[in-house]
């Protein structure tokens, strides 16, 4: 019996695919890249599906599989994937768990609730800009002002990310494809090579490296923008969610 259905290719969802494999418990991990699905290939006894699936096709899984738990281990600001989530694992009368990353302190950072925020802000600053949030984002900043020659675009290391950015008129040697997390001095690295004044950035956590950007920033005098945590966001840690896949071997 399907005792699982994990959505996210982050390395929350990566460590609980992890758990379900060391304890036998059968699952399905739902990623939506290729490249999410790498480290998740050597693990036994679990089925991995990858595409973006919309609140319908994830219903339909979940009553296809019925599985005992779904849990939700998107990234924390994948609104859209998690509303996508609960309508799908309500719909299917599944039990969900949204696990969230745990947050991390950092002082001297200028945060941001909105995106329209950040960039009106950002119109206003000089120097050239350091972004850490994804190529989901690009088309975002492709709304400023000599964007073409402002931006630094860390992305990973894909192609549809790479064309998304391509796309919309990003030069080529300011896009860095890596994957993280990174150490404090390459991080420090990068942003002297992109002679950046302002990091942009969101809390991803501790797994995500974000304490090391920060840093690294601080080190170099300038200035970091953040992305708040999205209010109203409610979950459970990523112990919590490996003990409830755990009692499902009860």
């Amino acid at each position: 019996m399907l005792k699982a259905v994990i959505f996210g290719g982050t390395t929350e969802g990566r460590k609980l695919c992890e758990v379900c494999a060391e304890h036998s418990v059968s699952a399905i991990c739902c990623v939506a890249t290729a490249y999410g699905a790498r480290p998740l290939r050597s693990l036994p006894g679990l089925e991995t599906r990858i595409g973006r699936l919309g609140a319908a096709e994830m219903a339909a899984l979940l009553e296809h599989s019925n599985p005992a738990l779904c849990i939700d281990a998107t990234h924390q600001y994948s609104d859209e994937a998690s509303e996508n989530i609960g309508l799908a694992s309500r719909a299917a009368r599944i039990p969900l768990l949204r696990v969230m990353h745990e947050h991390v302190a950092e002082q001297g950072l200028t945060a941001f609730d909105r995106m329209s925020d950040l960039l009106s802000w950002l119109e206003q600053e000089q120097g050239n800009i350091f972004v850490t949030l994804g190529a989901s984002y690009a088309k975002a900043f492709s709304r400023l002002n000599d964007y073409q020659n402002r931006v630094w675009f860390r992305i990973l290391p894909y192609m549809d990310s790479l064309r998304i950015c391509l796309d919309l008129g990003y030069r080529p040697e300011r896009l860095i494809c890596m994957q993280g997390p990174f150490l404090e001095d390459l991080n420090r690295a990068m942003f002297q090579r992109a002679s950046a004044r302002i990091l942009v950035t969101k809390d991803s956590g501790i797994p995500g490296g974000f304490s090391e950007k920060v840093r690294a920033a601080q080190s170099l005098g300038m200035v970091t923008a953040a992305l708040s945590k999205p209010k109203g966001t409610e979950g459970v840690s990523l112990e919590e969610a490996s003990a409830a896949i755990m009692n499902l071997c009860k």
